[in-house]
């Protein structure tokens, strides 16, 4: 049971990313070629590098390309829906960000947990600094690479309680991990909360203080 609901969370988070770096690409107006490899990096980019930090090589993407190919085929789709309901597209623009923010949210609590998870599987269940690290990083690490690809600054370093959303996820998760209150319990617990506090964020606009305004 855990495991299907592991791997549930695994491929809705390579799903709901594709689709937030595809509709940002978009955005952008960049062609084919650059909403497939902006959706692909935003998926899998964080597991990239929580690979290569964790030393596990050849990273996991390239020992099982399902999640690649589904980021690609994702991706594909969101650009050929914008592209025939263009004009549409561009009419609800505004909506179209808020559907965004949804799945990058869903996207956001899905790679904090299994991040988090890989990092206890690879043995470091004890050293909760690295398990922590390794949820953020697979959940915030393929948008911020996607953002400095399109020479944004990064999302989650000015607004919405980004990283610190997915921070209280793993942390969470981990938390339920140690006191040994069930895998799938603690699944849920790291996903909803995360979602939750980036929808909540979202809605009242909860930003961390900063120095100069």
């Amino acid at each position: 049971m855990f495991f299907t609901l592991f791997t549930a969370f695994e491929i809705l988070g390579t799903v709901a990313f594709a689709i937030s770096g595809a509709m940002v690409a978009i955005e952008k107006r960049v062609d084919l070629f650059g909403v497939l490899f902006l959706g692909f990096v935003t998926a899998m980019g964080g597991g990239v590098v929580r690979d290569i930090t964790l030393g596990d090589f050849p990273p996991r993407m390239y020992r099982d390309p399902t999640n690649l190919l589904l980021s690609l085929a994702v991706s594909l789709v969101v650009f050929c829906l914008a592209r025939m309901l263009q004009s549409r597209y561009l009419r609800n623009e505004v909506l179209i960000e808020q559907i965004n923010n949804v799945f990058d949210a869903l996207g956001l609590g899905a790679f904090s947990v299994t991040g988090a998870r890989v990092a206890i599987e690879a043995g470091y269940g004890f050293n909760a600094t690295l398990v922590l690290f390794m949820g953020m990083t697979t959940a915030i690490g393929g948008g911020v690479l996607r953002d400095l690809l399109i020479r944004e600054i990064p999302f989650v370093l000015k607004k919405r309680i980004y990283a610190v959303a997915s921070l209280c996820g793993a942390g969470l998760y981990w938390a339920c991990w140690r006191l040994h209150a069930g895998e799938e319990a603690a699944v849920l617990a790291g996903v909803l909360i995360t979602f939750l506090l980036r929808m909540l964020a979202t809605r009242f606009k909860w930003n961390l203080p900063k120095a100069i305004r």
